[in-house]
């Protein structure tokens, strides 16, 4: 009987706190992003904005172009090839102090020249979950507040 009176209370509370998560849902205002990884996926990033995905991804014709790129696949004939420009269509980026990182669908690229452009992406949503834990209530008992839900096992030393 103890138990049951104890049990009601702590159901209600965890339902209270799981229907207070915060849901943030998908704008469909496009986002400007400089810097952008996964551009033609449904979980592309937007300026390095922890805990925050673009579901539906950058659209084509909307990407950074950099200038003073040379792919950096390790190939001896492109350290010896010519800087060129790239569309990054897949991720743009920073590489080092001195360069940027170009992706594209094929190759990657160290750029040191100047960059235009922007990628647009949509559907960007933030991924973290906010809980908020109601107060208890002044009925109480001030012995069941602070309390762990688990039991020491007999014997353990706990």
């Amino acid at each position: 009987m103890h138990s049951s009176r104890l049990t009601l209370p702590v159901l209600a509370f965890i339902g209270q706190v799981v229907s207070a998560a915060s849901v943030t849902s998908a704008d469909d205002t496009p986002r400007q992003c400089f810097y952008y990884t996964g551009a033609n996926t449904n979980s592309a990033t937007c300026n390095e904005v922890p805990d925050l995905i673009c579901t539906g991804g950058c659209r084509r014709g909307s990407y950074v172009t950099a200038e003073g790129c040379r792919s950096n696949d390790g190939s001896p004939e492109s350290a010896a090839a010519s800087l060129t420009p790239q569309n990054c269509t897949v991720g743009f980026g920073r590489d080092t102090a001195a360069a940027k990182a170009c992706l594209t669908e094929t190759k990657g690229y160290s750029c040191n020249g100047k960059t235009s452009g922007f990628a647009l992406c949509y559907g960007c949503v933030k991924t973290r979950t906010t809980y908020h834990v109601p107060s208890p209530p002044e009925d109480y008992p001030p012995s069941w507040l602070n309390q762990s839900l688990t039991n020491p096992i007999p014997g353990s030393g706990r």
